[in-house]
């Protein structure tokens, strides 16, 4: 079964991650997929890829459609699958009715017009994507059966008869007449002007959607005649209906379902996208080293889109071997957002989809684990610390070597000595699994460690009150918060000397 989302096949995730809300990715897929005809897709993008050749499947893709004409002209005979399939859908709910089986001879003929002119489409770009290669593939295959072709020549004989009829048709207020002495008018003509049934419009270009005119008492009206006049014909097309009802391969419909998945991402992107703001299709670090510029909080940046407010973008290498990161600094000062920023990037590199900022290299992660700072709850009785602490020991027994974990301020809610230390003795577990680590912290003294990388949440040099959202390696995080909230609240040394000055 061919896929365009999944080279090997996967069991698609129905329930939102638990990690979703702590990184936004809740709001980040709807607004990508919060359409009602396009929320079939948020399963989707809870279904993260745990295997290389999966992501690189969908990366290539998205380079296949950087090219805007191929693009723009694919979504065409997408959306234009799509909208054959609801009028197949549409038939199988009427079946018995004349008027829809006209409607069905059309279909049978868009149908088989729409599958050659894809394939001549696909045949003569540029495409090298293992998906749109294999989706070639399988339309050859397709219009190459022997099922389909024998339905098709049948199909063709049945059309064929129906052409050769000649009928007169007489309206006379709303009496209809109908007499097989016709002259020069045939059949074909007279039901192009009536339903447009039986025609086969030679235009290559696609319309934006299929349509009908109906005029459904006149029509039945006319058939119920015809069919008493012409009734071998009409019964050879009877059967020929019924054998042939689900001509349709539903297999089209999905595989044009789960192509709205790269054009929903891709509109969003167009969304977001501008001359500072940028994406890019990551690089895959096999060994945990990074290196992302000018990269942001996709949710905080969507947002902003809508506020037409300017966002901090951030960037950040980190070499091997350094798997845990201490970041510290003033309070308000970009670590959380800095903190959902690293753990979308790695989350939205394991969907396949371009990520945000000018330069991705990524790990790819099997699992991401979270928990951030929470406000106490006075009807639980257990207490901030034991919720954490619980929260914790289940992520350290489930994570791997190979999982992120993001903590953001936790253990704050007991004292700095009780906290400092169990503080290391979490990290000393994240060491010896291996996994990958960030760890936002008013701990400064956690610098200390050997096994820590630091980063460092700035304030402008010349006013410290005044925050960049920068967050930068720093070689310690000593002065940076404190001086900050000294600022803050006018207790610097030229502030408060001042002040004195001032009341003697």
């Amino acid at each position: 079964m061919y896929s365009a989302l999944f080279k090997n096949e996967y069991n698609l995730i129905k329930k939102e991650p638990s990690f979703f809300k702590d990184l936004r990715l809740d709001i980040i897929a709807n607004a990508i997929f919060g359409v009602k005809e396009d929320s079939y897709l948020i399963p989707y993008f809870y279904t993260k890829l745990d295997d290389l050749d999966n992501v690189l499947y969908r990366q290539e893709v998205f380079k296949d459609f950087v090219d805007k004409d191929f693009y723009q002209d694919f979504k065409i005979y997408n959306q234009h699958i799509l909208n054959m399939s609801t009028i197949y859908h549409e038939i199988l709910s009427d079946s018995e009715s004349w008027v829809t089986r006209t409607k069905l001879a059309r279909l049978m003929d868009d149908y088989e017009k729409t599958l050659n002119d894809f394939k001549y489409f696909l045949t003569n770009a540029n495409i090298k994507s293992k998906a749109l290669i294999s989706l070639l593939e399988y339309l050859n295959n397709y219009l190459k059966n022997d099922e389909y072709l024998s339905f098709l020549k049948e199909y063709k004989l049945i059309k064929n008869e129906f052409t050769k009829i000649k009928f007169s048709l007489v309206i006379n207020g709303s009496d209809i007449y109908v007499s097989d002495e016709s002259g020069d008018i045939d059949f074909s003509s007279k039901v192009k002007k009536i339903s447009n049934a039986f025609t086969y419009i030679e235009d290559r270009k696609i319309p934006d959607e299929v349509q009908f005119t109906q005029t459904p008492h006149i029509d039945s009206s006319i058939y119920d005649k015809l069919r008493i006049l012409f009734k071998k014909e009409f019964d050879s097309f009877d059967k020929f209906f019924k054998n042939n009802l689900n001509f349709f391969n539903l297999e089209f419909e999905n595989i044009a379902k789960e192509f709205r998945f790269y054009f929903c991402y891709i509109a969003f992107m167009d969304k977001i996208k501008n001359d500072e703001l940028s994406f890019s299709i990551p690089t895959i670090s096999v060994d945990f080293e990074e290196d992302s510029q000018e990269s942001y909080d996709l949710a905080l940046a969507y947002k902003y889109y809508r506020e037409n407010k300017k966002i901090i973008t951030n960037s950040y290498e980190i070499k091997k071997g350094e798997k845990a990161i201490i970041i510290s600094g003033p309070n308000q000062g970009g670590k959380t957002t800095f903190t959902r920023q690293f753990g979308q990037l790695h989350y939205l590199l394991s969907l396949g989809v371009p990520i945000q900022g000018k330069v991705n290299k990524i790990h790819l992660v099997d699992n991401i684990y979270t928990f951030f700072k929470t406000e106490e709850n006075l009807d639980n009785l257990d207490g901030k610390l034991k919720i954490e602490l619980e929260a914790v020991k289940k992520i350290l027994a489930n994570a791997s070597n190979n999982s992120l974990i993001l903590f953001n301020e936790i253990f704050a809610s007991t004292t700095k000595d009780d906290g400092l230390e169990i503080a290391n003795l979490v990290l000393d577990e994240i060491n010896k699994l291996g996994s990958f680590c960030v760890f936002v912290t008013f701990l400064n003294e956690l610098k200390e460690r050997k096994d820590v990388i630091l980063m460092c949440s700035n304030v402008l040099k010349d006013n410290k009150e005044i925050r960049t959202y920068k967050i930068t390696r720093a070689i310690n995080f000593d002065s940076a918060y404190p001086s900050s909230i000294q600022a803050k609240y006018g207790l610097t040394y030229e502030k408060i000397k001042r002040r004195i000055s001032n009341e003697s």
